[in-house]
Parts: structure tokens; sequence; C-alpha cells
């Protein structure tokens, strides 16, 4: 496994940190209601409520695997699997507001205790994500990830634009992984992706029609994780994606 140097660590925790702390000031400014929690979310097919609860249990999933990888023991993020996975959070999705919200930020909390009691060779151990092994101190970037993307999803004034600079920079070298991206594209599309802030390009598929994709790079991660939609007004027309997960 590629080890991670102390002082990219430190800086990754203290990214995701940051974002989670914003985030519980804003959901709690919010003053969300129990009719505001049933209403749709950005993301299809999930409320508000499912989305407070996937953050919740998602920081429960991390810090069990987290666990598991400082004991020696390696643990599923989610032991029930996808099935186990979905059924938590459509459990916790119909819940009053304080609830919802203490049992998030309990959960946070839970992931930040879990990080604190790490140790040098702990971060470097495998921990077992829904996409597979991986190092633990990689778990970080997600857990920021699913922070600042639901944030957005939550709909509740916070939009992409607004993420901290530096986020989407951090993202889009592994959303352009050409094994995955190029399976996401649509049949014979290839893609020229310039990120226009930073200068960065890159190509990906080999399909005989190429088609263009540039913007700010907050709008191509919109984009590269399935939300297009929103910024169509940045990017066009960019082809549609399958799935991303």
């Amino acid at each position: 496994m590629t080890r991670v140097p102390p002082d990219d660590l430190a800086r990754r925790l203290t990214d995701a940190r940051a974002s989670t702390s914003r985030f519980l000031a804003a959901v709690d400014a919010a003053g969300l209601t129990a009719d505001s929690l049933r209403q749709p979310s950005l993301l299809p097919g999930w409320t508000r409520g499912h989305v407070l609860s996937h953050l919740a249990r998602n920081a429960d999933a991390l810090m069990r695997t987290l666990d598991g990888a400082r004991r020696g023991a390696p643990v599923p993020m989610y032991p029930g699997g996808p099935a186990g996975r979905a059924a938590e959070i459509e459990a916790g999705a119909a819940r009053e507001p304080g609830e919802a919200v203490a049992d998030l930020a309990a959960a946070a909390d839970r992931l930040d205790q879990a990080w604190t009691a790490m140790t040098d060779s702990s971060w470097d151990t495998a921990t077992l994500t829904r996409t597979g092994p991986m190092p633990a101190w990689r778990t970080v970037g997600m857990r920021w990830r699913e922070v600042e993307i639901h944030w957005v999803d939550l709909d509740i004034g916070y939009g992409p634009a607004s993420w901290p600079a530096g986020f989407a920079a951090a993202q889009l070298p592994g959303l352009v992984r050409p094994d995955r991206l190029a399976p996401r594209l649509p049949p014979g599309t290839s893609v020229d992706i310039e990120a226009t802030d930073s200068g960065q390009r890159w190509s990906v598929g080999s399909g005989p029609s190429r088609v263009p994709v540039a913007g700010a790079s907050w709008a191509l991660v919109c984009w590269l994780v399935g939300r297009g939609i929103a910024v169509r007004a940045e990017l066009g027309e960019p082809p549609e994606l399958a799935a991303w997960s």
C-alpha cells in the first residue's frame, strides 16, 4: 500500500473536520421541520431525511471499519451489505428533526473519536469499504466527499460553487481515472475534459465521438458525481454518465 505522508494526512483530517463542523452548524441554522425533512432532496428518490440518515450511518460505518483496522481485525463498513445499508438509511429517514440532527452530530463525534484513536501503523492498514479494501487513510477523503456533496443534496442553500478551496481539485484526479470514468461514458463516446480554473486536462475513452467538457473544477465534479443537471449552465451539454458510486 502507498503510505500517505503524515503532513498530508493531517491536512486531510483538518479538511474533513472543518467541513463537518460547518455542515452541522448549517443544519442547526436551517431550522428543519418534520415537513421539510419529508420533502425531496436534490438526490432522486431521497428526502432530506434520507440524506441526514445516510450521513449519520456513513459516519458509523467508517468508524466501524476504522476500529477494525486499529485492532488488526478488518470489519466491513456495512456488515449487512447493500441491503443492510439501505435498511439502516430507511430506518432513520422518518425521524423527527431534533432526533435526526442529534443522531447525525453524535455519529460524527464517534467518527472523530475513531480518527483520534488511530496510530501511524493502523492508518496504513486495510479497511473494507463498499468499493473494496483500501488503506485506512483514504477513508478520510471519502468522508470529506460525503459531507460536502450531500450537503448540496440536502438543498438548504449550499451549492457546489461554495465548496471549500481545494475540495474540487482534490476530487478530480480520482473521478477522471480512465478505469473509473470510461465505463460510465455512453458507448462510442470519449471526452476531453478541461478544468478552466486550473488548466488541467484529461482525455478519457477511445470512442470515435469526442466531446469537449470544459468548466470550473467544481462544475466538473458535480457532473462526474452524477449531479450534471445542476451545472448545465456551466458545462453546456456534457454526456450523460452511468451511475457513480
